[in-house]
Formats: C-alpha cells, structure tokens, sequence
C-alpha cells in the first residue's frame, strides 16, 4: 500500500513538472490584457453582470487550458520527461514505442485540448462563429509548436508564432467575447507586452544551444545563430520598454504605464544569463514578463476606473 502510494505521488510530481505550471502566467496575462482593453472600452458591467463574469471565468480557462497542451505535447515529443521517468514498460503508440507515462503526457495533452474546445464552443455560442476561427487557429498553432507532423519550432518559426498566437491573438481571442467585432485596439496594446513571450522562447533556445546544435535542430537560434538570437533578445524586451513609453506619449496607454520601467534591472540580468547560455534566463525572462505584465495591465485597470 504505501509502495503504491510513493508510487502516486511520484506521478503526480512528474505530471506536474510535465505541466509546466509557472509557464501558465503567459495565457492568464493574455487573456487578462485582452478583458481589461474590452473593459476600458466600456464593453463590461453594463446589464449582464453575470454573465460577463461566467464569459471571464470560460476565457481564462481557455486560455490556461490551451497552454497547457501545449506544454505537455512539447515533453511528450522533446521527452524533457524522461529525465524525470528514465524507465518503464513500453507499448507501440502512434508508430513508436513509448512508456506508459509518455502515453500518460500525450492524453492529458489532447485532454487539455479538448476542454479547450468545449469552453471554445460555449463561447462561440454566446457570440458568433468568428469565435470559432480564433479557437482553432490557437488550439492548431498550440499543438503544431513542437507536434508532429508540424514541429515548427524545427523549422525556425517557434519563436515568431509563439508571439503571434500568445501575444496578440490570445489578447484579441480574450477581448471577441465582449466587443463582438473586429477592433485594432487589443491587438495594438498586446504589443509590448507581448514581446516577452518569443523573448522567453529564445532564452529557452540560447540555454538548449550547444545541443540542439548537434544534434542539426532547426531552431530559430540554431539558424541565425547565438549572436543574432542575443541581439533578437535584446530587441525583443528593451523594445517592449520603448514602444510602452511611445504609447504613452501618444495616448495609447495612460501615464501610470511608465511604472514597467522599474523592472528594467531585472531585464539587464535576464539579458546576462541569456546571452551566457545560463538557464537562469528562463525563470528571469518569465518573472520580468508576468511583473511587467502585472504593472502594464494595473496601469490599464487604474484608467478604466478613472474614465
């Protein structure tokens, strides 16, 4: 009993790793952005209070829920896993052999997937069918980033639409519900916010560099090279400091947006330890993504109180 028990408790560990769970704050704060934009734009709290609340709770389910089926299909084909579970029994699935727990992966993948789906399907009942096309382009592009056949993290384009389906189209995807039409407004907002999602891609490449190398992966990196990648890095996060300060001067953003600046020490240090292949620049890269976030949205929330 309590060798099944140790049993459990390690596959829930592995599971949980597998999931990736400190990753996750990348959905909730697109989908956080993209409600706060449909709120400043008086699209929330009207009459339905209720149900605005029930279309908050479904989004950022979705959201989380896409995210992490895209993490668990990632360790099911990159095996990042195995380090965790190095043996066990294996069967023949999907034209390989595979362990039970690599299966186990898979199927809480596409379960992930599928509850995404479900709540896309409510969503799209309670707006229109372009609902749908947002939903499938994510669920897609989520599972395509390193699923086979697709694997476009191989093919140099992980970090490229890691920003397009995280950034602007999670944040739009987030606002649809509410506006119920097509509005530049949440697409141009996610903007510098956004650019810490390709930026955490590729410190995750920059750490993999030396072997994804040799083994000839074709990772965005891998092609342009260490040297590029630091200065696409850099671009990346100081452009986010940049473009929010020429929102504010236009009126994009309110004023209090120019708080996103006291975490520039903590970019400079995510910049060291990526530009010197340290895996310490994935955990700095994404505390400087949900701190900048929390400040940018809150400038944002401060400014739909006040209209």
């Amino acid at each position: 009993m309590k060798r099944d028990l140790n049993y459990f408790k390690v596959l829930i560990k592995d599971v949980w790793i597998a999931s990736r769970p400190l990753s996750l704050t990348l959905a909730v704060a697109s989908t956080t952005l993209g409600i706060v934009v449909a709120y400043n734009q008086g699209y929330l709290f009207n009459s339905q209070v209720a149900l605005d609340w029930f279309k908050i709770i479904l989004i950022t389910v979705a959201g989380i829920l896409a995210q992490l089926g895209a993490n668990f299909i990632n360790d099911y084909f990159e095996g990042s896993f195995r380090y965790h579970r190095p043996s066990g029994r294996k069967i023949k699935f999907l034209g390989v052999e595979r362990t039970y727990f690599d299966i186990l992966v898979f199927m809480c993948g596409m379960g992930s997937f599928a509850g995404a789906a479900v709540i896309g399907i409510l969503l799209i009942l309670l707006t229109n069918m372009q609902m749908f096309w947002i939903g499938i382009i994510g669920i897609i592009g989520s599972y395509a980033y390193t699923g086979e056949p697709f694997v476009y993290k191989r093919r140099g384009l992980g970090v490229p639409l890691s920003f397009l389906l995280m950034g602007p189209l999670m944040v739009y995807g987030a606002y649809f519900p509410f506006g119920m039409g097509f509005s530049w407004t949440p697409v141009l907002i996610a903007l510098p916010p956004s650019f810490f999602i390709p930026a955490l891609m590729i410190s995750n490449e920059m750490r993999d560099f030396t072997r994804d190398k040799g083994l000839s992966l074709g990772t965005l990196s891998v092609r342009i090279g260490s040297e590029k990648s630091k200065k696409l890095y850099a671009t990346l996060v100081f452009g986010a400091y940049v473009l929010t300060a020429i929102y504010v001067v236009l009126g994009i953003c309110p004023l209090p947006a120019l708080l996103v600046f006291f975490t520039l020490p903590l970019a400079f240090k995510a910049y060291k330890c990526v530009a010197s292949f340290k895996g310490l620049g994935i955990p700095y890269t994404n505390n400087l993504h949900w701190l900048f976030n929390l400040i940018f949205i809150g400038s944002l929330l401060i400014q739909g109180f006040l209209r």
